[in-house]
């Protein structure tokens, strides 16, 4: 579950702190009937408060200290265990969210068009190891071998689009977009590397198309909304069609700002599609549970490929902590989709409130990394709980170390052992106390932020922030004599306390 949210924040995202500023903005709570049930309430170990307690906690922390906006709901069992509105869905006229709020979903939509190609696949209509070029027609040469699981699993090359043309052009069909990338070199051979591009769903949403000759949308309203009762979710989000909505918002100084509205018709097959949380549930039941495809269709739908990405979803952990999830964002929009086979758990988190770039949403998504948790473990520390694990004196002081993360522009970080405790800082910052969820995995207390001690990759740690949106993958630098179990003399000069 862990690699799960750190691969999604890595590669499906493309001061640390954020101020607790909305409070006199968000007074609104709903409570959709669920979360006040007890009848609904799963109950917990011996001395364990019911699970539904402890969403509500997590959710009413994350919105009292960063400000979180929007609607969670839980699901273990088919039975709903939880679900509620926190802050507004429209701030002007004060309207609370509902059960049937709809959102942008983003890149959510994806596995929405994987699903529709693995149908089409299943009547015998096309193979997804059929070529990109015979159902596209104005495939250049240089994507010849790119097949259509190459485009499902973000391994094609294939350039993405420019977002930028989207705003203030009025464009309403993908080719519009994608016609600008046709030209575009192909930046590795198909099948030998992972790259997250948006094209690549684009143009599978023009392969349905091709080959059941109807619209996208139609053919989605047609075969997944109608048979699968998805009332709540549609395609082509702009303000004059979509009722029931919500509004997007931006975080300032002076409370939330709205967000204009764009029309996402030209994403069609990567992110145009909206839907609620009670939606996404009853999609994910029906997707699990074989209702809408095949055994053979899922599980390949579900086999991760390259960084454990598959068709439009993220695959992270196994055994127990199988966590099968994907994010979506666009302006003023954040949705997180979990689902947990182990314990037949899906977390929905949706949120309106983002800021401007798309990488801080105020307790979005460390919420929703707290509520995955609490889907896999019985009696997991939470951060929103304050608890810690007791670790070994010896475990702890064997992660001290000077770390450098990855990439063109190293950052340097010490790792200090002291009282019983470690500490994380910058090389040269100030030491920041970190508490155990367990022998390998801590969190800072003052901050959304998260470190991993990867136990098949001594010296190595995932540290993850949630808002400001950011992960990095830090490997323990050799003392002069080329130990990896020390921290330098120098570097514990530099800060170490």
């Amino acid at each position: 579950m862990v690699a799960a949210i750190f691969h999604r924040i890595r590669y499906n995202m493309r001061g640390m702190r954020c101020a607790n500023l909305f409070l006199a903005f968000l007074g609104a709570v709903t409570t959709m009937a669920v979360a006040a049930n007890p009848q609904a309430a799963v109950k917990g170990q011996s001395g364990v408060p019911p699970l539904s307690t402890r969403i509500e906690r997590s959710a009413k922390f994350y919105r009292d200290r960063y400000g979180f906006m929007g609607v969670v709901a839980v699901e273990r069992d088919h039975r709903l265990v939880y679900e509620a509105g926190y802050g507004y869905a429209n701030m002007a006229s004060h309207t609370a969210f509902d059960r049937d709020t709809r959102f942008p979903i983003g890149s959510l939509s994806k596995q929405f068009t994987a699903a529709a190609i693995l149908l089409l696949q299943q009547e015998g209509k096309l193979r997804t190891s059929d070529s990109i070029e015979r159902y596209y027609q104005n495939a250049p040469a240089a994507w010849n071998g790119i097949t259509l699981k190459n485009l499902l699993t973000q391994t094609s090359g294939i350039a993405d689009i420019d977002f930028g043309l989207i705003h203030g052009n009025n464009l309403h069909r993908p080719e519009e977009l994608l016609n600008e990338i046709v030209s575009k070199p192909v930046t590795f051979a198909p099948g030998s590397k992972f790259e997250y591009a948006n094209s690549n769903y684009m143009l599978l949403g023009l392969v349905v198309e091709r080959v059941s000759g109807e619209p996208y949308c139609k053919f989605l309203r047609d075969r997944i909304f109608g048979p699968l009762e998805l009332k709540q979710t549609g395609c082509n989000w702009n303000t004059h069609s979509v009722e029931h909505r919500a509004y997007g918002y931006a975080p300032s100084p002076d409370g939330p700002v709205a967000f204009e509205d764009e029309d996402l018709s030209a994403l069609a097959g990567a992110g145009s599609l909206y839907s609620s949380a009670d939606d996404l549930i009853r999609w994910t039941d029906a997707l699990f549970e074989h209702k809408l495809l095949s055994k053979a269709s899922l599980a390949e739908m579900t086999a991760p490929f390259l960084n454990g990405y598959a068709y439009g979803l993220d695959i992270g952990g196994e055994r127990a902590e199988l966590d099968i999830s994907h994010n979506g964002v666009v302006d003023g929009f954040f949705a997180c989709l979990d689902y947990i086979p182990a314990t037949r758990t899906t977390v929905v988190v949706l949120s309106n409130l983002v800021k401007q770039g798309n990488l801080s949403t105020p307790g979005t998504l460390a919420l929703d990394t707290e509520l995955v948790r609490l889907g896999i473990y019985d009696d997991p520390i939470l951060p929103s709980e304050g608890r810690e694990a007791q670790v070994p004196a010896d475990v702890l002081r064997s992660y001290a170390g000077h770390y450098r993360s990855d990439g063109d522009q190293p950052t340097d970080m010490i790792m200090t052992f002291k009282a019983g405790r470690l500490f994380m800082q910058n090389l040269g910052g100030t030491p920041a106390p970190m508490n155990a969820e367990s022998a390998t995995r801590f969190y800072l207390p003052n901050q959304e932020a998260e470190a991993v001690f990867d136990s098949h990759t001594p010296g190595q740690i995932e540290v993850t922030n949630y808002d400001p949106i950011w992960g990095m993958v830090f490997n323990r630098v050799p003392d002069e004599k080329g130990n990896k179990d020390a921290t330098s003399p120098a570097d514990v000069k530099k800060g170490a306390p």
